[in-house]
């Protein structure tokens, strides 16, 4: 049921958003490799023509900071209002919206590339096939699409701050 895990997962991340932040925060300046890879998927996205790009599921919007100040014109989407709120809170001359990456509201085209940090790892495996549909249907034809993910088979729901 579509629902029911949508719901389970914005729960989960409302329940969490300033503690998940706060644990996150830094997180880049210890991580090179994914710095590496944020700064050759921003060099593919200047060399496909700029943005706007997405980060679909954004959290608190690190991740759409360290884009812009790599010179993208990056703006965030999360399921969670809460995760929404801190990125805004954190990041406040960045664009930030509420949406689903099982729904995007963005015209076809749209997008010059996106970015989907760890995010897909919520999507059931039966949903994962449509959720890229709408990922192809928002980028512009050449747009880069990067995807990151957790090794596992564990499910974890966080309902503690």
């Amino acid at each position: 049921m579509v629902e029911g895990w949508l719901a389970d997962t914005r729960t989960s991340y409302d329940t969490v958003a300033a503690s998940y932040a706060d644990q996150l925060r830094d997180l880049l300046a210890e991580t090179p490799y994914e710095r590496a890879t944020l700064a050759l998927f921003a060099d593919l996205v200047h060399a496909a023509g700029g943005g706007p790009v997405a980060d679909v599921g954004c959290g608190p919007g690190r991740i759409t900071a360290h884009l812009q100040e790599l010179g993208i014109d990056a703006f965030g989407i999360d399921l969670s209002p809460r995760m929404i709120d801190v990125a805004r809170r954190d990041h406040p001359r960045l664009r930030f919206e509420v949406g689903s990456m099982t729904d995007l509201e963005l015209p076809e085209g749209s997008i010059g590339s996106l970015v989907a940090w760890y995010s897909p790892i919520h999507i059931p495996d039966e949903h994962v096939g449509s959720v890229f549909a709408h990922f192809w249907r928002v980028l512009r034809p050449g747009g880069v699409l990067l995807l990151s993910f957790h090794v596992g088979d564990e499910v974890i729901l966080r309902t503690q701050g």
